[in-house]
């Protein structure tokens, strides 16, 4: 508001790696987020103005009042005929023509709607002269982009510090097979991650397919699974479980940075599988290959 006996309205704010493989695991729930994220914002909607944004302006007969706004003034009515009201650019020209009328004023403008009281006509020293509008505050458009990678920093820095490696140190390499490695997990609410590493040490290409999880459910086992905690198990020790029966569990995604290896080649791969597990549990993907000679990896999470 400017000086002399200008009154200003409040205003209200305008409404508004380590590896790859990990990350791409992760992608489908961070776009879900961010999609969620985004969503949010665009559906928000301008509050209404109430009984408490009306504005109330002192007139004098033979006097004009100005109101004076940020943008170009689109429209304006008034709502008696006891008041004579002129718009041009970003300003409204108001005269009262009759004494002891009051009547109410709507202006609108490209970003909002501004209520006003028109008061009767009155003493000059009490009238005001103009009432200033500031122009309303630039709203921020989010940045897609910029929350994907905030979101995608959160996520990956929470796997990182919560995954679990996998102890695979009594697994060796095969001299002329397939090796899988349990290299490390990581769990979020109700979907566990397993990354893995796949070596080729035969002599023909090896195409690494999406593997099958299953649930070892063992019945009697000379282990205690406690034990296994966070280790990959070899031959010897899936023997020792005994009798065991098998459930197939979903896996809603898998990546591979590698799908065709060579001999001597070795990847990296992902998968998530879509399951909440309680205490320690054995799992053991099997990974198809031609000639149904399949490559398994049983480890305890």
């Amino acid at each position: 508001m400017t000086a002399h006996n200008r009154a200003r309205p409040d205003v209200p704010a305008s409404p508004t790696k380590e590896n790859l493989s990990m990350k791409r695991a992760l992608i489908l729930c961070l776009s879900l987020s961010v999609m969620n994220s985004l969503a949010q914002n665009t559906n928000q909607e301008t509050k209404p103005s109430g009984r408490n944004d009306v504005v109330h302006v002192n007139t004098a007969f033979e006097h004009l009042t100005v109101l004076e706004f940020g943008e170009p003034v689109s429209m304006a009515a008034v709502g008696s005929s006891a008041f004579r009201i002129e718009r041009q650019e970003n300003k409204l020209f108001i005269k009262p023509l009759k004494q002891g009328v009051s009547t109410d004023l709507f202006v609108w403008t490209r970003s909002r709607r501004f209520t006003y009281e028109l008061e009767p006509p009155g003493e000059v020293r009490n009238m005001n002269f103009a009432i200033d509008t500031l122009a309303p505050a630039p709203k921020e458009v989010p940045d897609a982009h910029e929350q994907m990678a905030k979101i995608a920093d959160m996520m990956l820095t929470k796997a990182f510090l919560d995954a679990k490696r996998i102890d695979s140190s009594n697994i060796k390499d095969s001299g002329n097979g397939i090796t899988v490695r349990i290299e490390q997990t990581f769990e979020s609410s109700n979907t566990l991650y397993v990354q893995y590493s796949i070596l080729n040490r035969t002599r023909r290409a090896y195409r690494v397919l999406s593997p099958s999880v299953y649930q070892v459910l063992t019945s009697a086992s000379a282990i205690a699974l406690p034990a296994l905690a966070n280790r990959q198990l070899n031959n010897g020790m899936v023997h020792r479980l005994g009798d065991a029966r098998r459930v197939a569990l979903h896996v809603t995604n898998a990546e591979v940075q590698n799908q065709d290896l060579a001999p001597g080649d070795e990847a990296r791969g992902v998968i998530a599988i879509r399951h909440e597990f309680e205490g320690t549990t054995l799992l053991e993907l099997l990974f198809p290959a031609a000639g149904g000679h399949n490559v398994t990896a049983t480890f305890a999470r």
